[in-house]
């Protein structure tokens, strides 16, 4: 519990003026009630100027939009609170019938009610208060209120000699009560814009001010007690003014001017701090002095650097470690925000990281410090790539459609159109050789369409596999006995050794399909005279067939396209055979779909294998089971 002497102690310059004070309104009350008026009304003065000189030289560093406003007002308010000490009577300055002292009070306390209320328009606005406007706007309103009581004279009576108070007097009161009441709500509700300390105060200073002014609805003279008690409710009420605007900002500046400031750095702290990727600060000697809590996963047992590869819950590579201290190094000899993508091996895995190392110079005399972002974008890259993939797949199709689909009709409208108008010129052969022509631009134009079809339904999940037991010897006949026409029209033999009849379990319609294709592909790049072998072959749990020509061969670049949509690499057959390497797609794609795997080997100028593979149908019957 706090003993007498520490309160005595933390608080004698307070009690020491209000002792002194309370000695001076005495003395002074003794001497006349004018000189009383004089000392009360100008302690408030000096207050009010005090509030405005330290609002307006704070203006731009200012967060706290209603603190400003009500500052700037406040020069206003103690300037006709002068006139209102100046106009007193008993002063003899100004001698008139008129008590303008009573005018300039109720105006001024209008004046200064009505800015607690408005303030509280501005307190929560993103936008800076417009401090010119503000104090143009009321020394305008100053101005005319002065001329309203001394030149015009067309404000209100507000006391009249043996009647004492006017009724506009005493109702005017009243709804400035009213309005400093509303002023109070408002403060309630939007405490949390304040600190506890300020919130108190200016609380406070409203409650005594609307004493003041009820008091001022009372008194029957101007040198009545109640006169004076709203006069010290008054003095009161500008000296918790001055606690919570003059004092607390200049000596406790961060509670007040730079609270938003406070908030804002707590926000942003939050968000660095939950924010995936990796943020350190570096001062000019490189040494890190914050880093956020992604950071303390990957550096080791708190240690403020950036040898880091040792972590046990994140372990950082020593690569990207090097990379990061490159970038860092760099930026500050550069004085440039360095950016780069870095990519590391990292537990059988490769990681992508994009990472900012950023100079910062906040002050002219501020050593400058350097700020690191490391965020892994392996997810990204990995959408990248998968775009990158789709996008061939497009460019692929459209050039499917918009050129090798084209082709044979052009074959076909061309021969037939020619057929039309030369039907009775054209002899027999001639007639019978370009419908050969346009049977065989057909059948291409078929086969393509099919294919597409069956690869956009493998793509949708539309196309199944229907499994069924397949011998795959009876798989290699069918497939000679179809193509065997192709190949005999270019002399081409083709060949089944060495095959083992042993089951699978695949789809009969897309293992006839990719046989054909590849038969037919084999065709295509073999030179006449040659040799065609189909085999298949029992490799462990799964029997491998293969589809061997004699050919030309493909380039080793070249072989690894083949298999992708994206393939862009077509060759002519050896009797200038077109194709659109569509159909090797759709094989790999129905052989993976069969629970397989599809590939090549190949030496140019050689010729070229295909291999599949296919489960054994009694392994995976004993998996069903």
């Amino acid at each position: 519990m706090v003993s007498v002497f520490q309160l005595l102690k933390s608080n004698y310059r307070t009690l020491f003026s209000i002792s002194l004070l309370v000695i001076v309104f005495y003395l002074s009350l003794q001497h006349s009630y004018v000189f009383f008026h004089t000392v009360v009304e100008l302690f408030s003065i000096v207050v009010a100027f005090a509030v405005f000189i330290v609002t307006w030289n704070a203006r731009r560093m200012m967060d706290n939009n209603y603190l400003q406003f009500v500052g700037i007002a406040y020069i206003f308010i103690g300037a006709l609170d002068l006139l209102h000490t100046l106009t007193f009577r008993g002063m003899n300055l100004i001698v008139s019938p008129i008590y303008y002292t009573n005018q300039f009070w109720v105006a001024t306390r209008f004046l200064e009610a009505i800015t607690l209320l408005t303030g509280f328009a501005f307190l929560n606005t993103k936008r800076k208060l417009n401090a010119d406007l503000v104090f143009l706007i009321y020394l305008v309103a100053s101005t005319l209120i002065s001329l309203s009581i001394l030149y015009w004279k067309n404000f209100p009576v507000c006391y009249i000699d043996g009647y004492g108070l006017t009724d506009f007097k005493i109702y005017a009161e009243y709804a400035i009560i009213a309005i400093l009441f509303i002023a109070a709500y408002l403060l309630v509700q939007k405490k949390t814009s304040f600190t506890p300390l300020v919130y108190q105060l200016i609380f406070y200073s409203l409650v005594f001010t609307i004493l003041s002014e009820f008091c001022f609805t009372l008194y029957a003279t101007n040198s009545s007690f109640a006169a004076e008690l709203g006069h010290y409710a008054k003095l009161i009420s500008f000296f918790l003014l001055y606690k919570a605007d003059v004092e607390t900002g200049f000596l406790k500046p961060t509670d007040l001017i730079f609270r938003n400031l406070k908030d804002n750095e707590e926000k942003y702290r939050t968000l660095a701090e939950s924010m995936p990727g990796l943020i350190m600060r570096f001062d000019h000697n490189l040494n890190c002095i914050y880093n956020n809590s992604r950071a303390n996963q990957w550096l080791h047992n708190g240690q403020q650097s950036l040898s880091i590869a040792d972590s046990p819950e994140m372990q950082m590579t020593l690569s990207l470690e090097m990379e990061l201290s490159h970038l860092l190094q760099k930026a500050k000899t550069t004085v440039q925000t360095q950016e780069s993508y870095i990519s590391v091996q990292q537990n059988e895995a490769i990681m992508h990281y994009a990472v900012q190392a950023i100079p910062e110079q906040h002050t002219e005399t501020d050593e400058p410090t350097y700020l690191i972002i490391c965020q892994d974008v392996t997810l990204l890259k990995l959408a990248e790539q998968q775009l990158k993939e789709l996008n061939a797949t497009k460019d692929k199709l459209f050039s499917i459609i918009a050129h090798d689909l084209r082709n044979p009709f052009t074959s076909l409208l061309s021969f037939s159109e020619l057929i039309y108008k030369n039907a009775d010129k054209l002899r027999k052969e001639k007639i019978e050789q370009m419908a050969l022509r346009m049977n065989d631009s057909a059948k291409q134009a078929y086969a393509l369409l099919e294919n597409l079809l069956n690869w956009s339904r493998v793509q949708t999940g539309m196309l199944k596999p229907n499994l069924q037991l397949l011998n795959s010897q009876e798989l290699l006949n069918e497939a000679k006995s179809f193509s065997s026409s192709v190949a005999q029209a270019k002399n081409v033999d083709i060949v089944i050794i060495g095959s083992s009849a042993i089951n699978v379990f695949a789809d009969k319609h897309m293992i006839n399909t990719v046989l054909r294709n590849l038969i037919s592909n084999a065709v295509k790049f073999s030179y006449p005279e040659s040799s065609i072998v189909l085999r298949a072959d029992q490799n462990g749990s799964d029997m491998m067939f293969s589809v061997a020509d004699m050919g030309v061969g493909i380039e080793k670049e070249n072989q690894e396209q083949l298999l992708s949509i994206g393939n862009r690499h077509s060759t002519n057959g050896t009797a200038a055979e077109k194709g659109t390497g569509l159909g090797l797609v759709l094989c790999k794609e129905f052989i993976e779909l069969n629970g397989g795997r599809l590939w090549l080997n190949s030496e140019f100028g050689v010729g070229t294998t295909f291999y599949f593979t296919l489960p054994i149908a009694h392994d995976q019957l004993q998996k069903r089971i």
